[in-house]
This record gives C-alpha cells, structure tokens and sequence, in this order.
C-alpha cells in the first residue's frame, strides 16, 4: 500500500506540473492575441499621419502604369499678351492683369500680377492678393466647380482655391496646419472634392490633401520629398502617384504612390524613363500658363 500511495502521489504531481505549463501557454497566447488586437484597431482608429512603407508589398505595383491613371477632359484656351493673360475653360473665364512692378518688387521682376478676377454662370470674384504674385503657373478646374490658381512668387509659389458656388477662397500656404513658402505640383481628384499637393519650404516637399468638402487639410507623410514634381491621380480615385525629384545621384527621380483606402506611401520605382517622366508632366497635370 506504500507503494501505491507513492506512486500516486508522484502521478498527482506529474499532471499538476503539465497543468501549469498548458495554462502558461495558453495565457501567454492570449497575451500575444490581445496585443495584435490592440495594434490593429490603433492602425484604425488611427494616426493621423500614415507612416510610410519601405518597399512595394503594400501597393503590390514596382514599375510604371500610365493606364491607371486619370486624365482630366479639360481644355482650356490661353491667352498672353502684355497686358494680361486670359485662361477659359467652358463658362469660366480668369482675367490677370499685369503692371509694372513697384517698389521692392522692381528688385525682383519688370511687372507683377495687379488683379485677378473670375467670370462663371455663379457670377464675378475677384481673388484677394495679400502680396502681387510675379506670374501665374496655372489654373486648373475641378469637376465639383472648384478653381485652383498656382501663382509664383519671388521665391516659392501660393496655390490658392475659388469655390465658383459660394466664392468662397483660401490661400492653402496661409492654413495654420501649413504655414509653407511654396506649393509643388498639385491635382484634382477625379470627383473634384479633394486636391493633393506637394508643399513646403524652398529644397523641401511634403506630400499633403486638402478636402473641399469639409475644409480639411491632411499631412500624409512626415518624410520630405525635396522636390515634388509631379501628382497623379489613379482612375478610382482611390490614391495617386507622385514624382519626388530627389539630390541622389543615384535616384534623382522617384516615383511613389498613396492609396486612401489603407492610408499608406509606397515606393514604385526609381527606374523611370524620361519618356515615362515626360508622360507624367505633359499629359496628367494641369496646363502650364508660364513655359
């Protein structure tokens, strides 16, 4: 009977032992499940500036598509003379005129941008210019009736936005989130409601939204781009490309993209051809006023 007893005793304390270790590992899995949980619905919930990607798994593209990408049907005509220049677009008309520079401006150009009105079925604006630009880079018009106006100055650019509806306007360098020298390359998205845009500082560039329906601005990335030369939205109007013309030699232009849906950048190809670059710059982008 010793014996016995023995040898349950040693058997009770074999499955006490397995006992713990099964509940160790059982808890410890439900640590690591619980914190996975706890990484996914912080990625929803969400930081409001998307971190960047290093490679191309996310996006699943690594070469050069121009057939996904939306061309606008706008067709503007142009007009420069010495006096003014004239961009039509349908029922919209932009009038610049142009004047002699003054005062400390004489030091930076012979004439400056004095006035801009706009003509529209809505009515006439005239667009509020807190310093005279030096020219004007382009004008292009969203589907949702939004006029966007680059202009340049001495050094960097303004991109200011004309609601055709409600004449409403805002300076997107002036937003307090902004506060930025220039504005880059920028476009309308498919539906007309959200422009993306590189902005920044003289040798830097960060890629940014601005939504016209609630009046948001949104920083997608804190890595500087250097020089954005070039934004392209995707037909879905689900993300877009853009260039980033970069000082390595080895990648002087790189060619990234944004997709809304999973809020991230992604590295496309830095192998692009200049054909490819032209195609970007020429056939995608708003029509240069100035060459």
């Amino acid at each position: 009977m010793n014996k016995i007893a023995s040898f349950s005793i040693i058997l009770l304390a074999l499955t006490s032992i397995l006992g713990c270790n099964n509940n160790a590992d059982v808890k410890e899995t439900s640590s690591q499940s619980n914190v996975s949980q706890s990484n996914v619905s912080q990625s929803k919930n969400g930081n409001s500036i998307p971190q960047k990607v290093e490679g191309n798994e996310a996006a699943g593209r690594n070469s050069f598509d121009s057939s996904i990408y939306y061309a606008s049907e706008n067709n503007p005509t142009i007009k420069n003379s010495d006096n003014q220049i004239v961009w039509k677009e349908g029922n919209v008309v932009l009038t610049a005129a142009i004047s002699k520079a003054e005062g400390e401006q004489v030091h930076q150009s012979n004439t400056v941008i004095s006035s801009i009105t706009v003509e529209s079925s809505n009515g006439t604006y005239t667009i509020a210019l807190d310093k005279k630009p030096l020219g004007i880079q382009s004008v292009d018009l969203s589907k949702n009736n939004q006029l966007a106006v680059h202009v340049r100055d001495h050094e960097g650019s303004r991109l200011i936005l004309l609601s055709l509806s409600s004449g409403k306007q805002i300076v997107l360098n002036n937003l307090p989130e902004t506060g930025s020298e220039k504005i880059d390359s920028y476009n309308w998205s498919p539906d007309g409601n959200t422009i993306a845009f590189g902005i920044g500082n003289i040798g830097s560039s960060y890629i940014a939204l601005y939504n016209t329906e609630d009046n948001t601005f949104s920083n997608l990335s804190e890595k500087d781009f250097t020089l954005i030369t070039s934004v392209v939205w995707h037909k879905d109007g689900q993300g877009f490309d853009f260039l980033s013309q970069t000082d390595d030699a080895k990648n002087p232009v790189i060619l990234y993209q944004y997709t809304l849906k999973d809020h991230l950048i992604s590295k496309v190809t830095a192998n692009l051809t200049e054909n490819e670059q032209t195609t970007l710059t020429t056939k995608y982008l708003p029509i240069k006023i100035e060459k």
